[in-house]
């Protein structure tokens, strides 16, 4: 039993090298110009090695991108659960983290994201992974701001969702230029989470900080 253990625990590191080195080239190269040959030599591995874990490098991206979805879920959610933050300081530094995120994806990638999202090459399989974790997260989000009183009561948590789902579903199917959306991206950010604000119950302030 002890060896086994070992061995699985050995097969487990192994996995999550290959896609930590698989992250770190997709988001620095883009998808498209990284190679699995690439991709094992960063990982210590042989290609025979990697394909015993991921049946292709479309399989690969995509265990990428729902790894993503599901590091970013919990770092935002320690975020929430930071009770000594505000509201407005929590979406300041939801807003910067998503902002800094972008703006050190390779444009390919970020395109390869987009079309995931959008289950745009047939499989659900991202699109999933951001579903499983939208409504616990963003329920705790909502009633950090409702808390706060800081979002307008009047407004329902299933039309918040529903706000958060049109613009997600929007920037998985529209066809924007990546670059043309990362030059932008810091707006959009600014436009989402202050629009779960709502000017008449807490108008924003722009600080020294946001205009840096």
């Amino acid at each position: 039993m002890e060896g086994m253990a070992t061995n699985q625990e050995r097969k487990r590191r192994q996995r999550q090298g290959i896609m930590t080195a698989a992250q770190t080239l997709f988001v620095r190269d883009g998808f498209k110009a990284t190679h699995i040959t690439t991709v094992a030599a960063a990982a210590d591995v042989s290609q025979v090695t990697l394909y015993k874990y991921f049946d292709s490098k479309l399989d690969l991206g995509r265990a990428v991108v729902v790894k993503m979805i599901e590091d970013g879920y919990r770092d935002f959610q320690q975020m929430v659960d930071d009770s000594d933050q505000s509201f407005p300081d929590l979406i300041r530094l939801m807003m910067r983290t998503k902002v800094s995120l972008s703006d050190h994806m390779s444009g390919d990638f970020y395109q390869f994201v987009i079309d995931e999202m959008g289950s745009k090459t047939g499989s659900r399989v991202v699109k999933d992974a951001y579903e499983a974790g939208k409504r616990d997260f963003w329920g705790d989000f909502v009633a950090r701001g409702r808390a706060a009183g800081m979002i307008n009561p009047d407004i329902s948590n299933e039309a918040l969702l529903h706000f958060l789902s049109m613009y997600v579903e929007y920037f998985s199917t529209a066809n924007i230029p990546s670059g043309e959306y990362q030059t932008i991206v810091d707006q959009l950010m600014h436009l989402f989470f202050y629009g779960f604000i709502g000017a008449p119950h807490a108008p924003y302030q722009s600080t020294e900080e946001d205009d840096k």
